[in-house]
């Protein structure tokens, strides 16, 4: 032990849609029956079928009817964007619905000479849209990923160092949030962009103060490399990136080991930025919420120059006004651009940064309840009701500020069609403002503060060069991965102190002058606490034996140097996986991984603030089920998950003793029934427990924070005739403990939301209007962290209203 210093529809990855997916693949479904494919083309074009779809976006309109009759449609997304569709209902042929939404685009179904067809302006070949040719063609579509029509799964992610990879064919529990769904659910924080997600917990935001309650499988992300934007680390001790510069949000369920390297086994959180459009993107979201919260979004993007080689998308925030807590306020802004030039054909070389600031008053760090509500006893002892989320309980001065700045760049060489080599490179600076405090507080609601002044600088450089190739021996075709990576992370801190101050009744919180006027800036942390070198050098193979089996080996070599604990560990972490298909749309698995990670620290409340302790091996068994068809998907999985255990004692001590042992099953089913109809569900049950602690204390016993049982359901349905779409949520998390020895917990809650969203046109241009309730009910809760005694409210019923609308 050592001391420290103290997509929108159609709007998903850019690329044409792929056409022709066989009939049989698209006419399973998991949840029973087989629809019958297609017969005879002229059949299927004469046929009447029954349209209710409403006025929307084009796109989106244009993949409803080929998904209702059955026939396909590929084309570029970006020549659909910004156009919009009228209502069709009534009954029509295929051509004859084609016909009414192509009306007045500009636009024209072309025939392929594959016999597909694509979509294209009508400018470029005058052909007539009573064509008869087209009456005779019978192919299928593909909904969009991450949209509404496909219950919004996706198909595909980055998947570390395996690169572009098939969801359904990858040996690793991820899930993708996509555009169009965080823009649904209006959501403004990864606490709601993923409570659809059982997996995920319970998390406060972070309107009013620091998100740090995060947990995946109840682990937390790893605080120096378990968020990254675009695979590369960005180091952050918060969960608060401002969503609206992200295409999508990957999480990586579990031990990241081979994948993304170092780093605790609670997951990563992967932010992929948005990028460049192929055609004019102009695009204004705005948003207000019942406390007088407003917001504004700008979202450029297009393409320049000689065959458009240069991109460039361009996104500017801000946001400003009343939180839903009595006299809290918030403000915050951000900017990103990203841009690209296609130098060749085969030479991709893109480059983006990023820069946000968001300060809130009248937060606090946690709760502990203890028999006094002295800041002297750090027992945890039973815990006070719930206290609404819209009661302040901290003085009105108290403020939390975060600053992120992220430069990145990486060059694509695509060497000959199966092999690739990238280049890339990511340095960022997160600060961190923190003046507030830390309540403790009985049953009575008595209580007492410690406040806390000081700031932190975090800056994180990662460099990485990754090479990917696909070659064949004998029947076995291989697709190969290696690399190096360097990662480095710098730690600094500047402290006004920390002092007692307010004591009295959590009912009637009294306002007190601030004790140290200005807060400390981020500026000001120049103090170097914590420095960490990473060097790996890793490696893959993925053996695909005929079509049905896959065998996945891959290791990396990592390198750890920690300055401040003074120690060098060098270790191999290996990577295995089993990958069975007995059908063509549905995936069998089983896979171990290993991950290498940093010892823990003890926070600046535990008795011995600062304490580093030795790094450790954790290991992670999986096995599970993912199967998809067009407009769904689902995916079965059981884990065992072995890392050191650490916890707090009764004493106020941070210790590293023994094993935590996670064991659980994840299920979940995202399906469209129909056109009205959609459902995302998912449930998780997880037994989180200590072994071999020193005389067997905390054998059995339960993880501080962390829940049995997680549940979360979410449904939209279409009002037929109507361009009106109603949704609902709800979500239980079971009872968690608040103490090592589990003889205090935090109740069980159940929340519900409720929203609505219209679409329509305003002077020829869509628009989306969209209102969610979040905590429909008003519940009052208390939010955990896992292996922690602390809590926080969570956030009341909140209402916001937004509008979108594209130029």
């Amino acid at each position: 032990m050592f001391q420290r210093p103290s997509r929108e529809a159609f709007s998903f990855r850019r690329k044409p849609l792929l056409a022709t997916m066989s009939a049989a693949m698209l006419s399973m479904s998991m949840l029973g029956g087989a629809a019958s494919a297609a017969t005879a083309d002229a059949a299927v074009s004469a046929a009447q079928q029954r349209y209710q779809i409403p006025a929307g976006p084009l796109g989106r309109s244009l993949a409803s009817v080929a998904a209702i009759s059955g026939v396909s449609l590929a084309f570029d997304p970006a020549l659909a964007e910004g156009l919009s569709s009228p209502a069709l209902e009534g009954s029509f042929s295929v051509q004859a619905a084609f016909g009414k939404l192509l009306e007045g685009s500009g636009l024209e179904l072309v025939p392929r000479s594959d016999g597909s067809y694509t979509l294209r302006k009508q400018a470029a070949v005058p052909v007539s849209r009573a064509e008869p040719a087209l009456a005779t063609v019978t192919v299928r579509a593909q909904l969009a990923e991450g949209s509404e029509d496909r219950a919004y799964s996706v198909k595909s992610a980055n998947v570390g160092a395996l690169g572009d990879k098939s969801l359904k064919d990858t040996p690793f529990s991820i899930e993708v949030y996509s555009r169009e769904l965080i823009e649904n659910k209006q959501a403004r924080s990864l606490a709601d962009a993923t409570k659809g997600d059982a997996s995920v917990s319970l998390s406060s935001g972070d309107l009013v103060t620091e998100n740090n309650s995060l947990a995946i499988r109840g682990v937390a992300p790893d605080f120096y490399t378990g968020q990254r934007i675009d695979g590369m680390v960005t180091r952050s001790r918060a969960s608060d990136l401002p969503l609206e510069h992200f295409e999508s949000i990957d999480i990586l369920k579990g031990a990241s080991g081979f994948l993304y390297g170092f780093g605790a086994p609670g997951g990563v959180v992967n932010y992929v930025l948005k990028r460049p459009t192929e055609e004019p993107l102009r695009r204004l979201s705005t948003q207000i919420m019942d406390s007088g919260l407003g917001l504004v979004h700008g979202d450029l993007g297009g393409r320049l120059g000689s065959d458009n080689a240069f991109g460039y998308r361009l996104n500017l925030v801000h946001e400003e006004g009343d939180t839903y807590i009595k006299d809290g306020k918030s403000k915050r802004s951000s900017a990103s651009l990203t841009a690209d030039w296609r130098i060749r054909p085969d030479l991709l070389w893109r480059v983006d940064a990023m820069y946000a600031q968001h300060e809130r008053y009248g937060g606090y760090w946690g709760l502990l309840g203890n028999d006094n509500g002295s800041t002297s006893n750090s027992a945890v002892s039973q815990l006070l009701a719930p206290i609404s989320g819209s009661e302040r309980l901290a003085p009105a001065f108290t403020r939390y500020g975060s600053i992120h700045q992220s430069i990145g760049t990486d060059l694509n060489w695509t060497i000959e069609p199966d092999w690739t080599l990238q280049l890339a490179h990511r340095v960022s600076v997160n600060g961190r403002e923190f003046m507030a405090p830390l309540i403790y507080a009985d049953t009575k609601g008595n209580y007492s503060m410690r406040l806390w002044d000081t700031a932190n600088r975090f800056e994180s450089d990662q460099s990485q060069a990754m090479l990917n190739g696909k070659f064949t021996t004998g029947p076995i075709t291989h697709e190969v991965t290696t690399g190096v990576s360097r990662t480095q992370t710098l730690s600094y801190s500047a402290s006004g102190g920390s002092t007692a101050t307010a004591t009295g009744d959590l009912a009637s919180i009294q306002n007190y002058a601030n004790p140290y006027g200005a807060y400390v800036s981020y500026h000001d942390a120049n103090t170097e606490y914590d420095n960490i070198v990473r060097r790996e050098l890793f490696a893959s193979d993925t053996l695909h034996v005929g079509t049905d089996w896959d065998l996945i080996l891959g290791a990396r070599d990592g390198r750890l140097e920690d300055k401040y604990a003074d120690y060098k560990r060098s270790a191999i972490t290996p990577s295995l996986a089993l990958l069975f298909r007995p059908l063509p749309w549905i995936s069998t698995y089983v896979s171990y991984v290993e991950a290498f990670e940093e010892g823990g620290t003890a926070p600046d409340t535990a008795a011995n603030a600062g304490a580093v302790f030795d790094p450790m091996i954790s290991k992670q068994y999986e096995v599970g089920a993912k199967a998809e068809g067009s407009s769904w998907s689902a995916s079965a999985a059981a884990f065992r998950l072995q890392r050191a255990l650490t916890i707090t004692t009764s004493d106020n001590v941070y210790s590293q003793d023994g094993e935590a042992l996670y064991k659980g099953l994840e299920l979940s089913l995202k399906k469209r029934f129909g056109q009205q109809w959609m459902l995302s569900s998912s449930v998780m049950w997880l037994d989180a427990t200590g072994r071999k602690t020193d005389g067997g204390l905390y054998d059995g016993k339960q993880i501080q924070g962390v829940a049995r049982q997680q549940l979360s359901n979410y449904v939209e349905y279409r009002v037929a005739g109507l361009p009106l779409t109603l949704t609902g949520g709800v979500r239980y998390i079971g009872k968690r403990p608040l103490d090592a020895d589990n003889q205090w917990h935090v109740g069980s809650v159940t929340l519900l939301d409720a929203g609505v969203r219209y679409v329509t046109e305003l002077a020829g241009h869509p628009v989306t209007l969209r209102l969610n309730v979040d905590n429909l009910a008003d519940k009052a809760y208390w939010v955990t962290a896992p292996e922690s005694s602390y809590v926080q409210q969570g956030a009341p019923r909140t209402f916001k209203l937004g509008m979108q609308m594209d130029f």
